[in-house]
């Protein structure tokens, strides 16, 4: 899998990466959305059951408060005398202070419309408020809570629900006598106050259900619903619904939460996630637009003109308008393409040259051994008639000749230094002893290699150039060296005319113009001077090889070449 995505192009393999994180992203997004919603579905739940708790404590607490209210005005002394009364006129008489405990308990709590006091056979004998209109069942054995009350003899105001509470006379021993039952006729609005502490949302809904499933009572925005809906609610995914019995009456409490509402901050930060994904597409969108315009544009360019440079070739060069790293690409390919088209100029006239001196060769064709016979046959007639110096003069040009033509392109340093001596006897004869040529050789340099017709040219320079128009005697210095960098150094000093800076700077220029295109032509019929001696040094040792040139006019010119130390492979033609 992995070679087969090598093997793609590099298009193909950024799509599929971008893609790749798109897909990512997306089941990121969605995996973490669904992880967030059930903690947060989780939590909420936990929250509204802690709060149903906390709405049970309350009813509790309530509870306890009705036994203690309805404890304290049923087994006080009033009430129990009346109860022990058996004459009805008794009862009127006492009826007064009835009215003042019943009043008494109703200021105790507020939403407390009425008392009832039923004798043990069920027959009403004291009320304050609005009664229950109906029986109850008697005896009552605990303390019973209702459910919601209809009956028409309440006012409408406010649905009701009661409360009976049995008495019995706390002197009787071992078993307690029952001595009637007492009816507490409630307001229901205590318990909005109740539920609306529970209420955890705007939207959210709390609902109070008697035993018979009927509303008690509710907080929130609760529009009519029938009690059958409670079973269509716990199914509705849009709601979070959570159910509590409370143990004492048998009523129910229900919450309803809307998800939506707990959802909601969710729901920003979902947006926000939205908005940064949309971002990163975005983003993604402009680094493909850069991609492809700013690299593979230009890189499919790059390819399109090497391939086409082989039918093209010549001067055409890849245009570079781009300041980036494709820009030094481009540019570094139309340096290599110079180079290479340079190189191959100077191949192109190094061939022509070696063309023009084979075609020279052929001209001018005479056996070196004839050259040779004829000037030793030469200097044997000038020793026969004794004329010694036409001898040695025959001799040495003999050598100098015997040397130059010989096959190979490189020598000794000794067979250097002997062939500008041989040089240096013909100078000598022909300007009578004026101008000398001395020699100072490092003896460790004589058996090393070197390019072969270096020095002589050199001297030959000095002696044309710097001492043949001078009136007074001249000397040309030749010191051979090795430098401190173990390179070969050649020196050669002559005390003539010098130049001019003018003429100097020609010189040096000249010097350097070598990889110029048409060099060879221009410098071809001006002999094997200065530059010449200079761009074959260059060639074989390239920037390690170095010539320089110091000349004062009246004092002299000195010529320095450097080179490096080295053991070339060409063997020495032996005759």
């Amino acid at each position: 899998m992995m070679g087969h995505f090598r093997n793609l192009s590099l298009t193909r393999q950024i799509l599929y990466l971008i893609l790749m994180m798109l897909i990512i992203l997306l089941i990121s997004f969605v995996i973490s959305n669904m992880v967030a919603k059930r903690i947060v579905e989780s939590k909420v739940t936990d929250s509204a059951a802690k709060l149903l708790n906390q709405v049970e404590e309350n009813m509790e607490s309530f509870y306890a408060d009705m036994e203690r209210i309805s404890g304290s005005m049923l087994y006080s002394p009033t009430v129990q005398t009346y109860l022990d009364l058996e004459d009805f006129l008794s009862r009127i008489l006492m009826y007064n202070e009835i009215e003042s405990v019943f009043s008494n308990t109703t200021a105790l709590k507020a939403n407390i419309r009425g008392i009832q006091l039923y004798n043990p056979e069920g027959k009403m004998i004291a009320d304050s408020g609005i009664g229950i209109g109906e029986t109850v069942r008697l005896p009552p054995p605990r303390i019973e809570y209702s459910g919601l009350l209809t009956n028409p003899n309440t006012d409408g105001i406010m649905p009701n629900y009661s409360i009976s509470v049995p008495i019995y006379n706390l002197e009787s021993t071992p078993v307690k006598e029952y001595m009637g039952y007492s009816v507490f006729l409630m307001d229901v609005r205590n318990f909005r106050n109740i539920l609306k502490s529970a209420k955890m949302t705007p939207n959210s809904r709390l609902f109070l259900l008697d035993q018979n499933k009927e509303i008690m009572a509710s907080e929130g925005n609760t529009p009519s619903i029938d009690t059958f809906q409670f079973e269509e609610l716990k199914n509705d995914n849009r709601y979070i619904m959570q159910t509590s019995t409370l143990s004492r009456t048998g009523w129910e409490l229900i919450s309803v939460i809307p998800k939506n509402e707990l959802l909601q901050e969710l729901n920003i930060v979902q947006r926000l996630n939205i908005t940064t994904y949309a971002v990163m597409f975005c983003l993604l969108g402009l680094f493909l637009i850069i991609f492809f315009t700013r690299i593979l544009r230009p890189i499919k360019a790059l390819m399109d003109f090497m391939k086409s440079y082989p039918k093209t070739g010549g001067e055409s060069r890849f245009p570079v308008v781009y300041h980036n790293e494709i820009g030094v690409l481009a540019a570094n390919l139309n340096k290599m393409l110079d180079e290479i088209d340079s190189l191959i100029k100077q191949k192109y006239e190094i061939e022509i040259m070696k063309n023009q001196m084979e075609i020279s060769a052929f001209r001018n064709q005479i056996n070196p051994h004839f050259l040779y016979n004829t000037l030793e046959c030469i200097s044997a007639m000038a020793i026969f008639y004794k004329a010694q110096d036409i001898g040695n003069i025959s001799a040495s040009l003999s050598n100098m000749f015997r040397y130059s033509v010989k096959g190979g392109d490189f020598s000794t340093i000794q067979d250097e230094i002997s062939h500008i001596k041989e040089y240096a006897k013909i100078i000598e004869y022909r300007f009578m002893g004026k101008i000398r040529v001395v020699v100072d050789a490092d003896e460790r340099l004589l058996k090393q290699k070197t390019i072969k017709m270096l020095l002589q040219p050199m001297v030959e320079n000095a002696v044309f150039h710097g001492l043949e128009m001078k009136i007074d005697s001249g000397v040309v210095r030749v010191e051979v060296k090795m430098t401190e960098q173990n390179q070969v150094q050649y020196i050669v000093q002559d005390n003539g005319y010098g130049m001019e800076e003018t003429q100097l700077k020609e010189l040096v220029a000249r010097l350097r113009q070598f990889e110029s295109q048409g060099w060879m032509a221009r410098e071809a019929t001006k002999g094997i001077g200065l530059p010449n001696i200079n761009r074959r040094i260059k060639l074989l040792y390239g920037d390690k090889a170095d010539m320089s040139i110091y000349s004062k006019r009246g004092t002299g010119t000195t010529v320095i070449i450097t080179f490096p130390l080295q053991d070339h492979a060409e063997p020495l033609e032996v005759e």
